[in-house]
């Protein structure tokens, strides 16, 4: 990953300081807006660590799923223990 150093500034946002995090670094981290972040300290510096959420459902997870139609063999899921179709 390449090394990105940019600078920005800190403005008052209501109670709280802002600060815009660059595009540049937005696109290398694949972040989205309303990404979740943890805020830590660490030797002086503020470190903003992106939440990677974890799917939900089978649609989540399968999301970006992109099915290249091509299948090796038929699966054998072995001999019925209920009401299956035949």
């Amino acid at each position: 990953m390449a090394s990105i150093q940019e600078n920005t500034h800190l403005a008052k946002w209501g109670n709280s300081r802002a600060a815009r995090i660059p595009s540049k670094i937005i696109e290398q981290l694949n972040l989205t807006d309303n990404q979740d972040l943890t805020v830590s300290i660490h030797d002086g510096s503020i470190v903003l660590t992106p939440i990677r959420k974890e799917p939900t459902n089978i649609h989540e997870l399968f999301a970006d799923w992109q099915d290249d139609g091509v299948r090796d063999h038929d699966l054998d899921w072995g001999k019925p223990v209920g009401r299956e179709f035949k």
